[in-house]
């Protein structure tokens, strides 16, 4: 008899990483996409390089009052900006997330220091207003990993008076014109 349970705690020794070498605990879960929320942009060509060397990017919240004012990053490139160059705005870049807010309860205004006519000092000027961005996703897993996946990834914006579209699900980045 006891050499029967000493089989059976053998077996079970022996098996046991076998049997259970399926489990979750094994296994490696992909990060959810830290850029999932993003919104990327970039400046058309048609800018000098002078101009993007700073950009400054208000967010007001989509409940304005009389005494609402902006928040404001200003965002220095010390290094002349490459064509194709990117800045993102995320739920927490460049601005610190407050709360549950998410980007789609603010609208941003992206300005540039544009140089006109050789000016020195740099005038602010709107390149663009976004007036809201619209995410949604579904969470899947297969039991041992979940994940978050966009579905939807819209942003709502205005170049120069005019209102667009754009789904980052198809392109992704928003181009300055």
């Amino acid at each position: 008899m006891a050499l029967l349970r000493f089989l059976r705690s053998s077996a079970f020794v022996l098996l046991g990483p076998v049997l259970w070498g399926g489990c979750c605990a094994n296994n490696v879960c992909e990060p959810d996409d830290p850029l999932a929320d993003a919104v990327k942009l970039r400046f058309s060509p048609r800018f000098a390089p002078d101009d993007l060397d700073t950009l400054i990017v208000l967010r007001y919240p989509k409940k304005v009052t009389t005494t609402t004012r902006p928040e404001t990053v200003t965002l220095v490139r010390i290094r002349v900006p490459l064509r194709g160059d990117s800045i993102l705005i995320n739920n927490n870049t460049p601005f610190t997330r407050t709360g549950n807010t998410t980007l789609g309860n603010y609208r941003y205004d992206v300005q540039y220091l544009a140089h006109p006519n050789g000016v020195r000092k740099g005038v602010p000027t709107t390149a663009f207003v976004i007036d809201s961005v619209r995410i949604q996703g579904s969470f899947e897993g297969d039991g041992c990993c979940t994940q978050y996946t966009n579905t939807t990834k819209t942003v709502y914006y205005d170049s120069s008076g005019v209102k667009k579209t754009l789904d980052l699900k198809e392109k992704p980045f928003l181009l300055i014109p």
